[in-house]
């Protein structure tokens, strides 16, 4: 019968580009709505032809879904990429045609993990350099003294999903724990079995130095040749998690001058390194081509993780891994909008708070009790996207939040307010706490309308500068000053104060984002409290 026959099922085309794992393959051919199309190697106009009649299309690395393939996927609604990497994949492309863009972020956690343990002991026993030599025919063993784990300090930068499995497994080795990690609770260093330490505090002490952050603005050059100059003479380090985290050509010159024991490297910021790369010719590096998730086992898991999702997400459920935002099967025209805006409210409180969040409570006026659950969910990964944008979505957010020890909770309230509908989030960090709110004008136009007690209102969008500032005259012409001398344009200027007496708000929205010089001027100035720069 045809698709459009309401006697029959809805059978949904599934088009694979690539190879996949057959565990993947055979979980689709199992399904009764799904007619699996395995094509590998599909390419050029015979690739535009078939994508015209597919529902999914779910590919690795081999199919480049650009704007225009996707220009020839008239009933697409789903693109499945076989890994955690979207670089064959215009995500923004698909956004606007409403294409669920789906990966699988989890599936190499163990493999990465056992990677680095594996990186740890070829470093510290010298096994590519005594395999080499063997293989040419030597017997020095002298040549290869080496150091043990045992009774050794291994500092963790990072401590989640990859980060704490590896704390896990390195205490079996004797070893001490500790670890840095300012997005995440104490309880959740307690249950990782880590010394929660400050950064300067694991250079210093650490024999070892492991990374497991994503890459950031943030985490980009965090170990350059000062934080080196910090570590202990001798240090081993390791990054098997992004290119770009540390410098190196400073890890290189310490490699050289012996202030750093020796290293181990997975990741590169250009890939493959070219051969005149500075680390390929650092003594005492044991460097592999990227295979952190090169396992049997996580290609398996990369498989099924896939095929489980794209058919979930084909049978209308919003709970997946989309890393674009995850809307279909919601079908109330206005639930989008408030999922987009307890969202956006949680990223700017996330981006606003001081200090690793422990407790996010969420408060609803004008929200259905059965939609409670999806903008709680969207509130947490707005909070957590800003340090952790590569693995938030739907699906994971709130055990992402319950593994670090934040506490979440819901409440919705009968009570009408000035507002038709109104969301508000309390965050508490062991810094600090704060309070925004945000609702909805007509259908669709977010604003933000209460931070902190400051009575305002801003659209959540674009670049935006968060000032707290003593009310006196003369702060806005500043800041505009130094705006405009920069050629920086504001878009718009929101003034608010609160009830304590003397201080004033202001949120500032800017048409580019403003460099490390120019905040720090704007900090600066003796009247300011707090400038902080948003993108939402």
């Amino acid at each position: 019968m045809s698709r459009g026959d309401s006697v029959s099922q809805p059978r949904f085309r599934i088009l694979v580009t690539d190879t996949l794992a057959d565990s993947g393959l055979d979980l689709l051919r199992r399904q009764s709505d799904v007619v699996l199309d395995y094509r590998p190697g599909l390419a050029g106009p015979e690739l535009h032809r078939e994508i015209a009649a597919a529902d999914a299309i779910v590919t690795r690395s081999g199919t480049a879904v650009t704007d225009e393939l996707l220009s020839h996927a008239t009933q697409l609604r789903v693109v499945g990429r076989a890994g955690v990497g979207l670089d064959n994949v215009d995500v923004e492309a698909a956004t606007r045609r409403g294409i669920l863009v789906i990966n699988a972020p989890t599936a190499n956690i163990l493999s990465a993990t056992e990677h680095t343990m594996a990186m740890m002991l070829a470093l510290c026993r010298n096994v590519p350099a005594a395999d080499a030599s063997v293989r040419l025919g030597e017997w020095k063993r002298a040549k290869f003294m080496g150091t043990e784990l045992s009774g050794k300090t291994l500092g963790i930068i990072g401590l989640g999903r990859i980060g704490s499995r590896v704390a896990e497994r390195a205490r079996s080795f004797g070893m001490r724990i500790i670890a840095y990690d300012p997005y995440i609770a104490t309880f959740a260093f307690e249950r990782a079995g880590a010394e929660e330490v400050t950064f300067d505090t694991l250079l210093s002490e650490s024999d070892f130095v492991t990374v497991h952050t994503p890459l950031t603005e943030e985490t980009r050059g965090m170990i350059r040749a000062a934080e080196i100059g910090k570590m202990k003479p001798g240090v081993m380090f390791v990054n098997c998690a992004r290119g770009g985290i540390y410098d190196e050509n400073d890890l290189a010159a310490a490699l050289h001058e012996g202030q750093v024991a020796g290293a181990a490297v997975d990741v590169y910021v250009e890939e493959p390194p070219t051969a005149d790369h500075p680390l390929l010719n650092a003594p005492n590096l044991v460097l592999t081509p990227h295979i952190g998730a090169n396992t049997w086992e996580a290609q398996d898991r990369v498989a099924v993780q896939t095929a489980e999702m794209v058919v979930e997400a084909l049978r209308g459920s919003i709970f997946v891994s989309a890393v674009n935002l995850p809307f279909e099967g919601v079908a109330e025209s206005g639930v989008r909008a408030l999922i987009n805006l307890a969202e956006k409210v949680g990223s700017f409180a996330g981006q606003i708070i001081r200090g690793a969040v422990e407790e996010i409570a969420l408060e609803l006026w004008g929200v259905e009790e059965k939609h409670a659950s999806i903008l709680a969910v969207g509130a947490v990964k707005g909070i957590l996207d800003p340090v952790l944008s590569e693995s938030i979505n739907y699906v994971n957010a709130l055990a992402v939040a319950q593994q670090r020890g934040i506490q979440c909770s819901t409440t919705v309230h009968e009570t009408l307010v000035d507002y038709a509908h109104l969301v508000t989030l309390r965050v508490r960090s062991d810094a600090e706490e704060m309070r925004v709110s945000g609702t909805l004008f007509g259908e669709k136009n977010a604003r933000i309308v209460d931070v902190n007690a400051f009575q305002v209102e801003f659209r959540p969008a674009g670049h935006l500068l968060y000032m707290v500032n003593h009310d006196v005259p003369g702060v806005v012409g500043k800041v505009g000053t130094i705006l405009g001398d920069r050629e920086i344009n504001i878009a718009e200027y929101n003034l608010a104060r609160a009830s304590e007496k003397g201080v004033a708000m202001a949120i500032v929205t800017v048409d580019s984002p403003l460099d490390e010089g120019t905040l720090a001027f704007l900090r600066s100035f003796k009247e300011m409290r707090d400038v902080r720069q948003i993108r939402l």
